[in-house]
């Protein structure tokens, strides 16, 4: 199996469109004593800041642009897990940034935005805050046309037990470990992301298969593999109803993980995929967008 996954990577990766300029998209999130989700066009980030801890992390946005044009980052705040309302020393400050390529260091990164959290937070007693983003992006691609044409799945019957369905058979997939089917599955989904953040066939054919994530997730040797139940999920519509996925109830995460022993005896280890699904114009099954 990882023969024939290693060598379907090689043929798919020569599918990665090239662009003459590599724009970034940065999202700078800082937050603390506070829960935060980000979206961008109406399509849920795949990092969350869903914990109680503090974070500072930076995220890139262009698998959230489908094309050039007016854009909208959307940050959600909550209280902290046990509180009611959002307390007086939460703290977010959120920075949008743009770097001409993608090799630029963050040195030369122009700052498009800033926003935060207002310092007066604590006397709303606010159980959620909402803050906006609106800006412009130049894009070399257009992936728009694959979700305008794609169908309202608020209108599709039966939506959640057919999205359920989906990700049970994602799933078990690699419960079986068969990789090359999987690998299948999410083509469409990898290559846009490898279009998105200008990556090659080179960096991404490994040597090492135990860097090489399609390998890994199907790997059945590894001791105490386990990958989660599709249960306690909340169903979740994205970018105008053409985009759904279940999130986790607890930490707000979109994705099948597959987690075991780490191979060097330290601790867990995991691979995991964002699953975000649509169906197409003139299909009727569920695709991973």
């Amino acid at each position: 199996m990882e023969e024939e996954i290693i060598a379907y990577q090689s043929k798919m990766y020569d599918k990665i469109e090239k662009f003459d300029t590599r724009p970034l998209y940065i999202l700078q999130v800082n937050k603390n004593n506070c829960r935060v989700l980000v979206s961008c066009n109406d399509i849920p980030h795949w990092t969350t800041f869903y914990e109680n801890i503090g974070e500072s992390q930076a995220v890139y946005l262009n698998n959230y642009i489908p094309k050039s044009g007016s854009q909208i980052v959307t940050i959600q705040i909550y209280p902290k897990e046990g509180q009611e309302y959002i307390a007086d020393n939460a703290d977010v400050d959120i920075k949008l940034k743009f770097a001409k390529d993608i090799d630029d260091g963050v040195d030369v990164y122009k700052n498009l935005a800033h926003v935060e959290l207002p310092e007066d937070i604590g006397s709303k007693k606010a159980p959620y805050f909402e803050l906006k983003i609106p800006f412009t992006a130049n894009v070399p691609w257009d992936f728009g046309k694959d979700l305008e044409t794609a169908q309202d799945l608020s209108k599709v019957p039966n939506i959640e037990e057919k999205i359920v369905a989906k990700y049970n058979q994602l799933r078990d997939l690699l419960v079986n470990g068969d990789g090359l089917s999987f690998l299948k599955e999410i083509e469409y989904s990898d290559l846009k992301s490898c279009s998105y953040l200008y990556a090659t066939k080179e960096e991404l054919l490994v040597e090492d298969k135990r860097e090489n994530m399609d390998v890994e997730q199907a790997n059945l040797n590894y001791t105490n593999r386990i990958i989660e139940e599709i249960e306690n999920y909340e169903v979740v519509f994205g970018y105008n109803n053409k985009l759904i996925l279940l999130r986790s109830k607890k930490n707000k995460e979109s994705r099948i993980r597959v987690e075991y022993d780490a191979p060097n005896g330290k601790g867990r280890d995991g691979v995991s995929k964002p699953i975000t699904l649509y169906i197409p114009s003139g299909s009727n099954e569920l695709k991973v967008w």
